[in-house]
């Protein structure tokens, strides 16, 4: 079965997901107009007296260290999480930077992905926090919180480096089959914490998903060759390096969507050499980028069935799917302006 779509002269009109079989349109939903009233516009529209800059700026800085010391995954509340499996520091990850306190850190969730009596009576669902700031250094208010493209590249391939050591552990029980690492940014994508965080997830089964992309590909040896080639013919490419592949992906789970893939590893994710994964973590903070503060979703599956690969999905965009089919702008955001509108700052 060859990677199914249809053209409109050199129009894409639509394309078939290979493993779900849905269907994405590429319609003119771009020209459609919200009828919501954001909360800026909310506030706007409300009749108050004007505060002085002075006593704003005091109950925006009050405001926001409120929220810090609520925060159980600020620095200062670690007594507050579960108990911490490993850290890194600055100083391991950025030369001349200080030892003291901590860069990134995990500890296991506090509510379990799997129910613990799945995986031998033990909790293997792992939270990694990703930067001690809760806020963009530039916060005027709640909704200014740190996302992960705003991390700096050196610190990115850190936070997946440890992701992947608490994936070691998780898979040093035996009752753990298969290891899940996943991200949530945003209120829309079902994040229940702001501050910048991802999952490491164990399970005693294989995760379903990757066993339907298994089946596919056992079935089809030369699908993700081909949808490769379909991203490239159709300027969907994004960048080609050392074996590694991103693409901008248009059917997948939600309408913006993008993929990094080697096709030639087909492993667990742990098994990956520091120097591959190093290319991985940077073509998936590229990718990232484009999409800066919006609400998203990023997957990684391993197996021995799949090539190694990353689904990331931005929540932004969840045009009507109809009958099991979704609709995506029949003009796209070019890669290269959406770069350049969420480059993050840097490090200070």
């Amino acid at each position: 079965m060859a990677l199914e779509f249809r053209k409109d002269g050199d129009q894409l009109v639509w394309v078939r997901n290979p493993f779900t079989r849905a269907i994405t349109y590429f319609t003119h939903v771009h020209l459609k107009r919200s009828g919501f009233i954001r909360r800026a516009q909310e506030a706007a529209l409300q009749a108050s007296a004007p505060e002085s800059p002075t006593r704003a700026e005091e109950a925006r800085r009050h405001e926001l260290e409120q929220a810090r010391s609520l925060c159980v995954f600020c620095p200062g509340n670690e007594h507050l999480t579960m108990s911490e499996v490993m850290r890194v520091h600055p100083g391991e990850v950025f030369h001349g930077a200080a030892s003291d306190g901590w860069l990134i850190r995990a500890f296991h969730n506090i509510v379990p992905r799997l129910p613990e009596c799945c995986t031998g009576g033990r909790n293997e669902s792992y939270v990694v926090v990703e930067d001690p700031r809760h806020f963009a250094d530039d916060a005027r208010g709640h909704e200014d919180v740190m996302y992960t493209a705003m991390l700096p590249r050196e610190q990115f391939r850190a936070l997946l480096t440890a992701a992947v050591e608490v994936a070691r552990r998780a898979y040093r029980n035996p009752a753990v089959a298969a290891v899940l690492i996943r991200k949530n940014q945003g209120r829309e994508s079902g994040a229940s914490q702001p501050h910048v965080h991802c999952q490491v997830i164990g399970s005693d089964v294989p995760f379903g998903v990757v066993d339907v992309e298994a089946a596919t590909t056992a079935a089809e040896p030369a699908i993700w060759n081909e949808i490769i080639q379909f991203a490239e013919r159709e300027g969907f490419l994004l960048e080609c390096r050392d074996g590694w592949v991103s693409y901008f992906c248009p059917f997948g789970t939600f309408p913006r969507s993008y993929e990094v893939v080697c096709p030639g590893f087909r492993g667990c994710l742990t098994d990956l050499p520091i120097a591959q994964l190093h290319v991985f973590a940077d073509l998936l903070h590229n990718a990232l980028q484009i999409l800066g503060p919006l609400a998203l979703d990023y997957e990684i599956h391993d197996g021995p069935g799949v090539p190694l690969h990353v689904h990331v999905n931005a929540r932004h965009y969840p045009y009507s799917n109809i009958g099991g089919t979704l609709n995506l702008p029949s003009t796209l955001l070019g890669v290269e302006a959406a770069r350049e509108q969420f480059r993050p700052p840097p490090r200070r």
